[in-house]
């Protein structure tokens, strides 16, 4: 089968590997849909460390069913199904397991880091993600390209789950690609009263705004950010600051321009160690609450399933392109040049 592969000299590219092989304890999923997410195209960019070579990568999946061991049936699992498959596989045995934070295991392992990925015409679903409910149904009314979006989706999700927004909250968004018009669209179902997005590119400014009808966006080279939040927000500050990027000085401003007793979630990793960005005394002063976010457990994948399922979110609206696999680095391309916000490839 053709699959997209890092090797252990750290080059990528398109090969033929043998399909996985069936087994009592695994399933094997035929891939309908894959999308590229920002750790992929970090990794098509400039390598990536954490990922065990040789390696097939891609961990945002859709497909169907076509081989379900003992172990796998014992879980409900069947030839035929349709499914999506939560990439942060836990161990179960932890604290953060234990107690449903599966994507804070101490022991994690993930799809196209220590397992083969989804950049594949077919992709094993190990033993131990059957195991811990990795392996989520598709909704009848959803289709594959929808349900590849619902992982990185869910990951807004599982940030927002710390930030209570409710009506009468000021949410400020910075970024504005797909985390971040997902992020603006959970906020606007929460009740927020105003969405503000701080965008820097004026093509990104106007695709958010057709996508997310409503929001206010600033654009932070023509005008003074921190002014503008002030006066969209009667002088009071953003009651919810989100940084959907990763640039280090943002984490910075968003202490700055949220209100008192505001909540950030810092959602975007930064490069370096990440250390020298954070006020104290402003945290103290202001009472402020920030956060951390990282990936997502099975249990916000499937919240996400259900609100496509009953017509509250359209994830596919977001697929700039839709491409074979034979033509993945063109859609990392389109990424990098072409403002592009999700790439969908149909192995």
């Amino acid at each position: 089968m053709l699959a997209y592969l890092l090797d252990q000299n750290g080059s990528i590219s398109i090969q033929n590997v043998p399909e996985p092989s069936p087994a009592e304890q695994n399933a094997i999923l035929k891939v309908k849909s894959a999308s590229i997410c920002g750790t992929d195209f970090r990794t098509f960019m400039h390598g990536n460390t954490k990922i065990d070579p040789p390696r097939i990568l891609g961990h945002e999946s859709a497909g169907e069913i076509v081989h379900a061991g003992a172990f796998a049936k014992a879980h409900g699992i069947e030839p035929g199904q349709r499914v999506t498959v939560a990439p942060a596989i836990g161990c179960g045995e932890c604290w953060p397991c234990k107690t449903g934070h599966t994507n804070m295991c101490d022991n994690l392992t993930t799809l196209g880091f220590q397992y083969e990925g989804a950049f594949a015409e077919y992709m094993e679903i190990p033993m131990q993600a059957i195991k811990m409910g990795n392996v989520l149904p598709i909704p009848e009314n959803v289709d594959y390209d929808d349900a590849v979006l619902a992982e990185p989706a869910a990951c807004g999700l599982n940030a927002q789950s710390y930030l209570h927004i409710t009506k009468g909250d000021y949410v400020v968004i910075y970024g504005s690609g797909f985390i971040g018009c997902v992020h603006a669209e959970l906020a606007k179902l929460a009740g927020a009263d105003k969405v503000i997005m701080v965008e820097i590119a004026a093509p990104r400014r106007e695709i958010a705004e057709q996508m997310v009808p409503g929001i206010e966006i600033i654009d932070p080279v023509a005008e003074n950010t921190a002014e503008q939040i002030s006066r969209l927000t009667g002088k009071r500050g953003a009651n919810v600051v989100i940084t959907a990027l990763s640039v280090p000085q943002i984490h910075t401003e968003a202490l700055e321009v949220a209100s008192k007793m505001g909540r950030i979630s810092l959602f975007g990793g930064i490069p370096g160690d990440g250390k020298g960005y954070l006020d104290s005394n402003l945290i103290h002063y202001k009472e402020l609450c920030v956060y951390g976010a990282h990936a997502t457990p099975p249990s916000m994948i499937k919240d996400l399933l259900n609100r496509v399922a009953a017509g509250n979110m359209n994830l596919k609206k977001y697929i700039t392109k839709k491409l074979p696999l034979t033509e993945i680095e063109s859609g990392f391309i389109a990424l990098r040049d072409e403002n592009a916000m999700k790439i969908v490839l149909n192995p």
